[in-house]
């Protein structure tokens, strides 16, 4: 890693704000059930140019909090 790489990554937030240092911006998701009965649901985004493989996220029931419980 180049000094001037180096320099920026430790600079960088440990904990970054997804729009503010990511550049990441927020955009409307449909819910799907998967399937009856179940707590299981896919989350896609609304616009058809966004179903692309890089915009998914496979996380289990481990991986998701309340967002009250991150404050």
């Amino acid at each position: 890693m180049s000094s001037a790489l180096r320099d920026v990554w430790e600079q960088a937030p440990s904990d970054p704000d997804p729009v503010d240092d990511l550049g990441y911006e927020y955009r409307p998701l449909s819910v799907v059930s998967v399937e009856e009965g179940e707590e299981k649901y896919i989350f896609l985004p609304q616009e058809e140019e966004h179903l692309t493989d890089s915009e998914f996220m496979i996380a289990d029931e481990r991986s998701v909090r309340e967002l009250s419980d991150c404050r």
